[in-house]
């Protein structure tokens, strides 16, 4: 750490604030974002769930949701093994990569300190891909107990609440090992310097924003939710459904 360039410390800073302080950002200067809608639109399915007789449209969806969670979480591991492996062969790595011609040479414990960087941001994501499968499967066992439309009575808007925000819960912390992957690959920049982490962590940060809030996938989700949230306002959410 000690022969580390103050470039490369300044750009270490930088790609770390782009990388964890994202949802915070998203939180407080981007309103509209996708993720911040995404609650509202997860406790209007379970309102629209609790007054269906069959369910089984809504179980199917749940599983693509754990399937997702566990590929990923299986894929993390493969990737943080390679990753290992790489490690392990330093020797012939460090010369190969040095051989670009935008790459300066750099000592071989810097050089490793680089190369697990992103090592560690993907344990970092490969934490939160599993916390998401553990919370998937209790918002399952709540999805599970539900009883039917006939019976929920006028709990119907507390259990609404409480399922699609545990499924939120979950599906945000899925989101944070998904991000793991852009930032994984934006940590490999490193090896070039530290201006060009600080670029990568910066330009990774503001395409994930743009598709929060710009992209044509916002315009139709808010537009979406707008329309989800009229339709729910007509209908009452309370009593026996």
């Amino acid at each position: 750490m000690s022969q580390l360039s103050l470039g490369d410390i300044l750009g270490l800073i930088v790609f770390i604030a782009c990388w964890l302080l994202y949802p915070s950002i998203v939180r407080r200067f981007v309103p509209n974002a996708i993720n911040m809608g995404l609650t509202r639109m997860r406790v209007a399915w379970m309102r629209t769930m609790l007054k269906r007789e069959n369910r089984i449209v809504d179980s199917a969806l749940i599983g693509h949701v754990v399937h997702s969670a566990s590929f990923f979480t299986s894929t993390s591991l493969i990737v943080i093994g390679a990753l290992l492996s790489l490690m392990s062969n330093i020797d012939r790595v460090q010369p190969a990569v040095e051989q670009l011609a935008f790459v300066v040479p750099i000592p071989r414990s810097v050089f490793e300190f680089k190369i697990a960087l992103p090592l560690i941001v993907l344990l970092h994501g490969f934490t939160a891909l599993t916390w998401s499968l553990r919370q998937l499967n209790y918002t399952i066992a709540m999805i599970g107990a539900v009883p039917d439309r006939k019976s929920v009575g006028a709990s119907s808007e507390r259990l609404a609440q409480a399922i699609g925000r545990s499924l939120s819960a979950a599906l945000s912390t899925f989101n944070t090992g998904i991000r793991a992957y852009y930032f994984a690959i934006g940590g490999l920049a490193w090896v070039v310097g530290g201006w060009a982490l600080a670029l990568a962590g910066i330009a990774i940060a503001v395409m994930l924003l743009w598709r929060q809030r710009y992209s044509a996938a916002a315009e139709h989700f808010r537009a979406a939710l707008e329309a989800m949230e009229d339709a729910h306002s007509e209908i009452p959410t309370q009593g026996v459904l």
